[in-house]
């Protein structure tokens, strides 16, 4: 009897590419990750867009958000389609857990993780659980202070490994392909809730690095820059009061919350592993978005500089491949069209998102690279092989220009040099070419 491939899509919020430890940025390891990584695929994809929810949006439907129109401030409980729609018209057998509740409609089985605001038991599996086990309270002050504080705050609640959100999406989630039929296709669809949700990891996650060293290269933000480099998700203030200790903090939360993804996801995978329809079991790891960590004395997401953008894709076949890293520049919109083709699905008109597949057999894509485009609110962004051009789409404006060669870092606006004018031009052709393919479509 022949299948369909059996698929495993994780999905990290706010994962920076550069938080594995295969990129020898920072000083933890994620030994499972880059266990996935020496036998596959791994890219840097750019996000789509930095905002949410436009961001996760433009992964599941493979749209930028000029096309599926769902915007940052968007609060609306639309349902939307994308691959899991393309999935179950297949027959898939689809499980979700996390953080799915746009896609819940798709799905035969969910356990639905509700955003960090939701403090209703009854409204989210987590915290219906974290009741049960007598930790609500702690959670819920935990929540409290992300919402006052952003990842500012000093506090820590006494919240153990077992009792974590994103522990929780793993543990489900390992239960959950235990379950996974063997009669037909299936697919576990595993949003995490982190690590960009600015919640400290448990405490026993407090050694992995020394903050001292985590802050060192701090340089507070320079303000007469801001408008060409973000939009603020904190006050000004925020940012004025950080110091080198306090950014170290901040990275150290969020490296902590990586390594406990990481070893849920080693979790999950050795369950794959001991399943009989392990050979035919692709993987796909990847995030919406990346965030800021300080970098340019910034802290949030909304901003075109790289380690808000950049995210790992990690397509993992069932045998082992030779491990292959690619200098191809790939968008979170290519993540919809490489999960259909996984599925042998027809990738839907207007979608202009590429299957990422032929890389994995060392073939470059078909399609001619014009560039990758990122946009939120007014802002738009063309990334060349080269460059990266930011415009002000209301005034039609060039806010920033960065000569990534040069400044991998973007720390030079060559707006006023010499040879922006003449560069400029030809990056607005290219960018004509790569926006002429994108029309309006109904998601």
């Amino acid at each position: 009897m022949s299948f369909r491939r059996n698929l495993i899509i994780v999905v990290g919020h706010g994962l920076r590419s550069d938080a594995l430890s295969d990129a020898e940025v920072w000083p933890i390891h994620t030994p499972n990750l880059d266990k996935l990584c020496q036998r596959s695929l791994r890219l840097i994809g750019t996000a789509a867009s930095p905002a949410d929810p436009s961001s996760m949006m433009c992964l599941l439907t493979g749209l930028h958000a000029r096309q599926h129109g769902i915007s940052a401030t968007d609060q609306s409980q639309t349902r939307y389609e994308g691959f899991p729609a393309l999935l179950k018209d297949a027959g898939y057998h689809l499980a979700g857990v996390g953080c799915i509740s746009s896609i819940a409609h798709h799905l035969d089985i969910s356990i639905p993780v509700a955003d960090l605001s939701v403090s209703d038991p009854k409204d989210c599996a987590y915290l219906n659980t974290a009741a049960q086990r007598g930790c609500l309270d702690a959670i819920l002050k935990q929540r409290q202070q992300r919402a006052k504080y952003g990842p500012f705050t000093a506090d820590q609640q006494a919240i153990e490994p077992d009792e974590d959100i994103d522990n929780f999406i793993s543990q489900q989630a390992d239960i959950a392909l235990k379950t996974m039929p063997s009669h037909k296709p299936w697919a576990l669809l595993v949003f995490f809730s982190g690590p960009g949700n600015n919640l400290p990891a448990p405490r026993m996650y407090d050694d992995l690095a020394d903050i001292d060293h985590l802050g060192s290269d701090f340089v507070p933000a320079d303000f007469s820059q801001i408008n060409q480099l973000a939009e603020l998700d904190y006050p000004r203030v925020a940012l004025q009061r950080l110091n080198r200790r306090k950014v170290g903090k901040l990275r150290r939360d969020y490296l902590g919350r990586v390594s406990l993804i990481d070893h849920g996801i080693g979790r999950m995978f050795k369950t794959a592993k001991a399943r009989e329809d392990h050979h035919r079991t692709w993987s796909m790891i990847t995030s919406d978005r990346g965030c800021l960590l300080g970098e340019q004395g910034l802290v949030g997401h909304r901003s075109f500089l790289a380690p808000a953008l950049e995210v790992p894709v990690i397509i993992t076949p069932p045998t082992p491949a030779r491990p292959r890293a690619t200098d191809d520049l790939v968008s979170t919109v290519d993540i919809a069209a490489t999960i259909a083709a996984l599925a042998g699905c027809d990738i839907p008109d207007n979608t202009p998102g590429r299957s990422l597949l032929p890389l994995i057999m060392g073939d470059n894509l078909p399609e001619p690279f014009t560039g990758l485009i990122s946009e939120f609110a007014k802002r738009l962004l063309l990334e060349t092989e080269r460059y990266k051009v930011v415009f002000d789409t209301e005034n039609r404006q060039a806010m920033g220009l960065f000569d990534l060669l040069n400044d991998p870092n973007e720390t030079q606006n060559l707006l006023n040099s010499p040879v922006s004018t003449n560069l400029l031009d030809a990056l607005r052709w290219r960018l004509a070419d790569t926006l002429m393919p994108l029309s309006a479509v109904t998601v």
